[in-house]
């Protein structure tokens, strides 16, 4: 009599090694599985935090220094500081309330303390009054600034002279200047320059050396404007159109020296530069980071400074570094809802697969697992065995692809990378013990379990309703909260994943319908192949539910993406055209109107196909509700078809622009104003004369003005109003141009040519390519578009598991029908059809799904963080929305469907070159 199993002890150990001997390949396969499923799951955060460091650091290392910098400032005047002001600006103070400073800087502010500059310069600019000194405009003086840094002597080689010293006499200084100072404003060693501000306070400057900087680009000669070489300051005058300029310079003085600022009536300034360490910011610090400089500013940092270093007026701005950093903030906050989108898909997909891989091992061995129960042994004893045997190929591949992930891809932090991979283990080791228990729990007979023939039980039917009120709620949430604030969470952001699941679950309950209604038909024709691809395709097993779940999760994730490309492209492409108004642009600046002729000139350009002239008065007022808006005079056919062409507002109402020859002139209005205005008439003022109004139509839009409220009228009507108006209150002030490929310079030319002044030109092609994708944006893109790519390769793994699962029985199947006289071309036929109705439910079924994702999330979506950048932002009325993209709709239901199409007639080409003996005996083993 055989003696029961022992549930634990070496025979376990003796039983898992002899396992893995009997199936190696299952085993490797396994482990691989894993091990790529381990190091996409440690990877996916580690990329995250590395495309958003690197941002960070981009933006860091290309904004200029001032705008990098945590910049602190006292100022100190005889008016502030009546008495012991001097004390405030020796360099011994100064260095020490920089010590105090940054030992009240917390972290994680991380501020390079290497490159901190601090000094004392004048509080204003100060006229140089020497006649000597050059005056690009005649009225105007030059203007210096007096600068008393640390440090001049090691960054500065002496061109000329000496360095300037502290004297007895604050009336006059010694200073410094630049050898691009010196050339500019025509000093040399031993030049005196007398200042004198407005209240009549003077100073003497004597010039001792001309210096060159050692390091140009060093933030010391960056961090304070003008330090390095003089700049020509514009000043506006009238009339506007002559403007006048002077020369603002500076001049080094010694730090010893400083006092003599205070005999300027606006006094010194005490100045603190601190640019962040751009190697230790990371992108998570970035939030405590702005909030710890605000805290320096207007918090408790801020009184905690004042208190140590006894000076109330010392100030810490809050512009600078935290201006950089609060539209990165937004970006990013736009962005991870996204990610989390792709992750929750990618990571379900790879899941499913990973309970595919075990829920057919589980159904491949159930003899065995049956055997071992019918011979006593208990369910614990079986688990430990089965989790013995699931540990010993899961730990060590998942910590091999751990390990990659961390080689491969460096990163500050490692614990979500761990978790993710700790994840993965827990789901590759107790999936097989537990789908072996659930079929070994009690002995049951042998039964067909297809899809067909399976009967949904109560208990399945409420976990389907179940999973339908979850998703409807996950929907709602996200439709109401929306993402443009970073507020979604794992339940929103698996929005598009419960809704391939709720689909799923549709599909596989709607499945028999159409399969039972192919098989009446079917059964009436004479040809056997048809009729047996449906009736196996009625016959498929219960366990291909994974794989519709996978294949389905997948499409959507992909469609998704795809969605959110288009949707940022054609946000771009929107606001582009919405600014412009056409192609390109030619409007006038001075409310002049344009040149006769420049319109036949600009048609001779090259790509040039179309022009229209119109004329935008803008600045108009609504006297009732003081509400400003543009005057807008059209050809209104010749507008309507602009309007089309461009895409911008809905279809332009040119009927209603006909002018009646008496009466109010018909206007088309935006909504805002039309609904200030109502039923009655308004006067409208335009340079040629006033005229009454009434609103004809609305429209939300329209090209030739932009996020403004707008009136449009007729030129016929305008031309009956006033008929002896002179042709230049009338003339368009704005040409708009349609072609495709525009040449700018050659139509710049043409403007210039024609003798336009005071002209703009503007292509749409230029604008659009401003909007560029930024660092953030592009490594966002980059990882979703690797999640998608590793749920599509998921989706095909889930794809060819099923395929391979029930190769055994194909292929005994077409043998046995070989052996019949059916020809090779039939049996793939055959194959195809058997599983042709899985696939295109899939396919389908993913298209779908698709199709309802995206106008279900449209309304929670917010794409305009990842569509304009903050350098350059869109105009008020464009927006970034999901848009349907039929590429990523389309090609990847395809593609699986010809991936599974090929695979299938391969097998049935494969049976075919081998006997039907050792296929038909491989049929009856499996």
């Amino acid at each position: 009599m055989t003696e029961p199993l022992s549930p634990v002890g070496h025979g376990d150990v003796s039983w898992v090694r002899a396992r893995l001997r009997a199936a190696p390949g299952g085993a490797v396969a396994m482990a691989a599985l894993v091990l790529v499923t381990a190091f996409l799951a440690a990877v996916m955060p580690r990329a995250v935090d590395g495309y958003e460091n690197d941002a960070l650091r981009d933006t860091l290392r290309q904004a200029p220094l001032a705008d990098r910098s945590v910049t602190m400032s006292l100022g100190v005047s005889q008016l502030s500081v009546p008495e012991g002001g001097e004390a405030l600006l020796t360099p011994q103070a100064v260095a020490r309330t920089e010590g105090t400073f940054q030992r009240v800087v917390r972290k994680p502010l991380a501020l390079d303390k290497t490159q901190t500059v601090y000094g004392v310069r004048s509080a204003d600019e100060t006229p140089a009054v020497d006649p000597g000194l050059p005056r690009p405009t005649k009225l105007l003086p030059p203007q210096a600034t007096l600068f008393a840094q640390a440090g001049l002597a090691g960054r500065t080689r002496i061109v000329s002279g000496r360095l300037p010293r502290a004297g007895e006499d604050t009336a006059v200084v010694e200073a410094a200047v630049t050898d691009r100072t010196a050339k500019v404003m025509r000093l040399h060693a031993g030049s005196a320059i007398h200042l004198q501000d407005s209240y009549g306070s003077a100073l003497t400057l004597r010039v001792t050396g001309v210096v060159s900087p050692r390091s140009p680009q060093a933030p010391y000669w960056n961090a304070e404007p003008d330090l390095r070489a003089p700049t020509l300051i514009t000043v506006p005058a009238k009339p506007p159109n002559t403007p006048t300029f002077y020369w603002h310079f500076t001049a080094l003085i010694s730090p010893d020296a400083t006092a003599a600022l205070l005999r300027l009536h606006d006094g010194a300034e005490v100045y603190w530069h601190h640019p962040a360490d751009i190697a230790a910011l990371t992108a998570r610090d970035v939030p405590a980071a702005r909030d710890r400089i605000f805290a320096l500013n207007a918090g408790p940092d801020a009184a905690r400074l004042q208190g140590l270093t006894q000076q109330r007026g010392l100030t810490v701005e809050e512009h600078g570094l935290a201006d950089l950093l609060t539209p990165f903030l937004r970006e990013r906050a736009a962005s991870q809802p996204l990610i989390l989108v792709a992750a929750v898909g990618v990571g379900t997909v790879a899941a499913v697969v990973l309970l595919m891989a075990a829920g057919f091992q589980a159904t491949r061995r159930r003899p065995e697992l049956t055997l071992l129960r019918a011979r006593g042994i208990a369910l614990p004893g079986l688990a430990a065995r089965l989790i013995g045997e699931s540990a010993l190929i899961a730990v060590p591949s998942a910590a091999l692809g751990l390990g990659l992930a961390l080689l491969l891809f460096p990163a500050e932090r490692s614990a979500l990378s761990l978790v993710s991979a700790a994840v993965v283990v827990l789901v590759a080791t107790f999936a097989l013990p537990l789908r072996a228990l659930a079929a070994a729990r009690r002995p049951r007979l042998e039964q067909r379990e297809d899809l067909i023939a399976v009967r949904p039980s109560r208990r399945r039917t409420v976990a389907e309703l179940t999973v339908a009120v979850i998703v409807t709620g996950a929907v709602a949430a996200l439709r109401h909260r929306g993402t443009a604030d970073g507020g979604a969470d794992v339940l929103t952001a698996a929005a598009p994943v419960l809704m391939a699941l709720i689909a799923a679950l549709v599909l596989l309950r709607v499945y028999p319908l159409p399969v039972r209604l192919l098989g009446r038909p079917a059964a009436r024709l004479n040809g056997a192949v048809l009729q047996i691809g449906v009736a196996r395709a009625g016959r498929a097993p219960s366990t291909a539910a994974l794989p519709l779940l996978a294949v389905l999760i997948a499409l959507t994730v992909t469609s998704f993406g795809g969605s959110v490309l288009a949707g940022v492209e054609r946000g771009r492409d929107h606001a582009a055209v919405v600014k412009v108004g056409a192609d390109a642009r030619v409007q006038s600046t001075m409310g002049l109107a344009l040149p006769e002729g420049l319109d036949a000139r600009v048609r001779r350009v090259p790509g040039v196909r179309d022009t229209l002239g119109v004329r935008v008065e803008t600045g108009q007022l609504l006297q009732a509700t003081n509400t400003r808006y543009d005057v807008l005079i059209v050809d209104p056919g010749r507008y309507a078809r602009l309007t089309r062409y461009t895409g911008v507002g809905t279809s332009f109402p040119a009927a209603a622009l006909a002018d009646p020859g008496h009466g109010p002139a018909p206007v088309i209005a935006s909504p805002r104003l039309a609904r200030q205005i109502g039923h009655g008439t308004t006067t409208v003022y335009t340079a040629a004369s006033a005229f009454d109004v009434r609103v004809a139509a609305t429209v939300p839009e329209t090209p030739a003005v932009a996020g403004r409220e707008f009136v449009i009228v007729s030129e016929a009507s305008v031309h009956r109003a006033h008929p002896g108006a002179v042709s230049s209150a009338t003339r368009p002030l704005t040409l708009l141009i349609s072609g495709e490929h525009i040449d700018g310079k050659a139509l710049r030319a043409a403007v210039r040519d024609a003798g336009a002044r005071d002209v703009q030109v503007l292509l749409r092609s230029e604008e659009r390519s401003a909007w560029s994708t930024t660092a953030l944006q592009s490594g966002a893109r980059g990882v979703y578009l690797a999640a998608v790519a590793a749920g599509a390769g998921y989706s095909v793994l889930a794809l060819l598991l099923s395929l391979m699962h029930n190769a055994p029985q194909r292929r005994a199947l077409l043998a046995r029908l070989r052996t019949m006289g059916m020809t090779g071309r039939q049996r793939q036929t055959l194959a195809v059809l058997e599983m042709l109705p899985q696939v295109l439910l899939g396919a389908v079924g993913g298209i779908l799904v698709s199709v309802a994702t995206v106008p279900l999330l449209r309304p929670g979506v917010d794409l305009t963080a990842l569509a304009f950048s903050t350098s350059t932002p869109a105009t008020d009325v464009s927006a970034a929305v999901l848009r349907t993209d039929p590429a990523s709709l389309l090609l990847p239901s395809a593609a699986l469907v010809a991936l599974a199409c090929a695979v299938l007639a391969v097998q049935a080409w494969a049976t075919g070159r081998r006997g039907e003996g050792t296929e038909l005996r491989i049929g009856d083993r499996a």
